[in-house]
């Protein structure tokens, strides 16, 4: 059995006991394939835009000998419907932007029994700002340092509720600013508004709250 690295796991360990998974964007297919071996999740359907990535995540899957995968050629979610039963997804390695349009193309996400498993590589506040303003509810937050870079992972469910977002909350959401990992994501924050401070003054107010966090 392969290993993941830390940003993986932390989004397996948001997956739920027995789920049928979709992920999306799925590369060497790493996510499903660990999560069959363990024995957490009954089934998996990993999608890629590529082929290429697809034809890994086949090899990985056979390496492992693993059974109760389908791999699908398609962008987002599009290649998902009703009737694939999925209770479980996972979007990974993409910037915020995207993983709000593959969520915003998609009615099947509007669904309050599917668990959302979100990670961004950028943007992390684009997302954040679509969550809230398209019945999105953000059950937690949390953060993980993987090969020197540190991440938001974000479970979401949909209940409808449209909800206010401050440029604050953007940037925070409900992390919990008492853990190490989200302390240093946030001093990541910092530092990246602090470089865009220098070209806009307007973000001067958000960069100071930031600092008093």
């Amino acid at each position: 059995m392969f290993s993941l690295d830390a940003r993986l796991l932390m989004c397996a360990s948001l997956v739920r006991d027995g789920a049928r998974l979709a992920d999306v964007g799925t590369d060497h297919a790493y996510l499903p394939v660990w999560l069959l071996e363990k024995g957490r999740i009954s089934y998996a359907i990993a999608t890629d835009i590529n082929e290429k990535p697809l034809e890994s995540g086949r090899r990985t899957a056979a390496q492992s000998g693993v059974s109760g995968i389908e791999f699908r050629l398609g962008a987002g979610l599009g290649t998902i419907t009703a009737d694939d039963g999925i209770t479980d997804v996972v979007i990974a390695g993409m910037g915020g932007e995207l993983i709000a349009g593959i969520l915003s193309e998609c009615a099947l996400t509007r669904d309050e029994r599917l668990n959302l498993i979100l990670q961004p590589m950028t943007r992390s506040e684009e997302l954040v700002r679509f969550l809230c303003e398209n019945g999105y509810k953000i059950v937690l937050m949390r953060c993980v340092t993987s090969h020197g870079k540190t991440y938001a992972v974000i479970n979401a469910r949909y209940d409808g509720v449209v909800r206010p977002c401050t440029e604050l909350y953007k940037y925070v959401g409900e992390l919990d600013l008492s853990d190490s990992e989200s302390r240093r994501f946030l001093q990541r924050i910092i530092r990246n508004i602090e470089n865009k401070v220098r070209g806009d003054e307007s973000l001067r107010p958000l960069l100071e709250k930031l600092k008093e966090l």
